[in-house]
């Protein structure tokens, strides 16, 4: 009996080790096969999520930016009606030193811009439409909401080389209206890729906004436009004026025997550069009117001393302008160093040959007589505003738009400053601040087609005259008693001139000139 207990103990025990070893056999397997799968799939998982990273990097990048940053990845793609027609750059992660820009920069770096023709504004007359913030600088919102004071102008494609060195003397926001016709609007678009790339201050600091004539609508595409893109990143960036030569060789010659003379909407280009302006305070010159080293910090603390004391809601604070010859070998960096600029004849006012009306109420003679000082600060008031008057000057954003159907060359600026006169604005001197223009300006560079417009727009003028005084139920200048005698829809506006009849300009030029003094009783 013991014995058969014993035979059946081992074979329990034998059973007992065969079901446990089945069973961790068993174990082993389900544990193996799924397990396996799991591991495959976190494997697939992760790739999946490397993959996604890869390819969609920019939209990551856009996606933790402000909306109000207006920057796009370059997608080849171009932008969506979600975009509107707001061209966005992404920026890098590490903003190299001037020092650090290179020489050359690979076409891969330079993101494409492109807007939507669809959603261009029209302006009041609908002959234009045009596209705010295009382009916008990275550091755009950080100098608007920090800085007191913005710089606009407007420029056409052909004079956009000389931001180069307007952006030089200037550290805060900038808002450019650029006027791009046709197929101009492509070459605006890449030009502006190749100052951004090269340049870091632009591509910080300025805002694009581009206008084109309905007439003549903007193109981004065109078969002569084939191979451009891969050009743009392969030019040298210390050569902005040769680089811009050579896009502007895709006009045609059907184009060109229209565009010099095409009526150029100075006011409108002025009126967006301004209205893109976030500051409270506006400084609106040209794009080849260039401040001197340091002058907007100055400006900025300034301003800020004027807003304490609270001294002025209508003031307007003028800024000389100085034509300097080309023969200097530099522009002047300070008061001090322009009046020798001037003492050696290598500095003038600006119009002085050519419309010496231009800034008389400045009354610039007593300007230079002021020396330089330490702190910028007011010199003196205008005491007699001249018509015609057209400085220069930093006031608050909401003076008086440039009144935009004056288009082309003539009564663009001074209208505006006329209205400004009439609604009751008081013009100050600055003691040290003034602009540089290259060149000397003279009558005998005024091609027939800009007196034209010259003359159509002093036609227009009775009517605005009578639009401002009927607005502010002001006319302090009598205005409107002048207007039969002045005459002006009939004034003749002189001309360019060869070697053999320069004396007759200029002889009808002085003319002209004193019968605008004599007219206006202002000898």
């Amino acid at each position: 009996m013991l014995r058969l207990f014993t035979k059946s103990r081992g074979r329990c025990l034998e059973l007992a080790l065969v079901v446990t070893l089945l069973n961790l056999f068993l174990s082993f397997t389900v544990v193996w096969y799924s397990s396996s799968p799991a591991e495959n799939n976190r494997h697939a998982a992760q790739d999946s999520r490397l993959l996604l990273s890869v390819e969609y990097t920019g939209d990551s990048a856009l996606a933790s930016e402000s909306p109000v940053s207006d920057t796009v990845p370059g997608s080849e793609a171009g932008i969506t009606n979600a975009q509107v027609n707001t061209l966005k750059v992404k920026p890098s992660e590490e903003v190299p030193s001037e020092a650090e820009v290179p020489k050359d920069v690979p076409n891969s770096a330079i993101p494409k811009l492109s807007i939507d023709n669809r959603l261009g504004v029209f302006d009041k007359f609908r002959r234009f439409q045009s596209h705010m913030f295009s382009v916008v600088g990275e550091a755009w919102s950080v100098l608007s909401s920090s800085r007191a004071l913005c710089l606009g102008a407007q420029t056409s494609v052909d004079r956009l080389y000389e931001l180069v060195e307007l952006v030089k003397n200037w550290s805060g926001p900038m808002s450019i209206a650029v006027f791009v016709p046709d197929i101009e609007l492509a070459v605006g678009l890449r030009y502006i890729q190749y100052l951004r790339s090269c340049n870091q201050a632009i591509e910080k600091q300025v805002s694009f906004h581009l206008i084109y004539p309905v007439e003549h609508q903007g193109t981004t595409n065109h078969p002569d436009l084939q191979g451009l893109d891969e050009v743009v990143g392969n030019m040298d960036c210390k050569q902005p004026k040769q680089v811009l030569k050579y896009l502007l060789n895709v006009r045609s010659k059907e184009m060109l025997a229209w565009r010099e003379s095409y009526p150029y909407p100075q006011n409108l280009l002025r009126n967006l550069a301004k209205t893109g302006c976030q500051t409270n305070y506006t400084y609106i010159p040209d794009i080849d009117m260039v401040p001197t080293p340091g002058m907007d910090r100055q400006l900025e603390t300034f301003l800020q001393k004027q807003e304490e004391a609270k001294n002025c809601s209508k003031c307007a604070y003028v800024i000389p302008t100085y034509e300097i010859s080309i023969n200097s070998t530099h522009l002047p960096t300070n008061k001090t160093e322009l009046l020798q600029f001037v003492k050696d004849k290598q500095a003038r006012q600006f119009h002085q040959a050519l419309y010496s009306i231009n800034q008389k109420s400045s009354n610039l003679k007593k300007w230079e007589k002021i020396p330089e000082t330490e702190e910028l600060d007011l010199a003196y008031k205008v005491e007699k505003y001249i018509f015609k008057y057209e400085p220069l000057y930093i006031a608050r954003g909401d003076t008086p738009a440039f009144d935009e159907r004056f288009i082309g060359f003539g009564m663009t600026r001074n209208t505006q400053v006329y209205e400004m006169y009439v609604a009751g604005y008081s013009f100050y001197l600055l003691n040290n601040a003034f602009t540089n223009h290259w060149g000397f300006q003279s009558i005998s560079s005024r091609p027939e087609w800009r007196a034209r417009q010259q003359e159509q727009n002093n036609a227009r003028f009775d009517e605005f005259a009578k639009e401002v005084s009927a607005h502010y139920n002001a006319d302090p200048y009598k205005m409107l008693d002048q207007l039969k005698k002045m005459n002006l829809k009939h004034v003749k506006v002189a001309y360019g001139v060869t070697k053999k009849n320069k004396t007759v300009a200029k002889k009808e030029e002085k003319k002209v000139l004193d019968e605008d003094i004599k007219k206006l009783g202002t000898e």
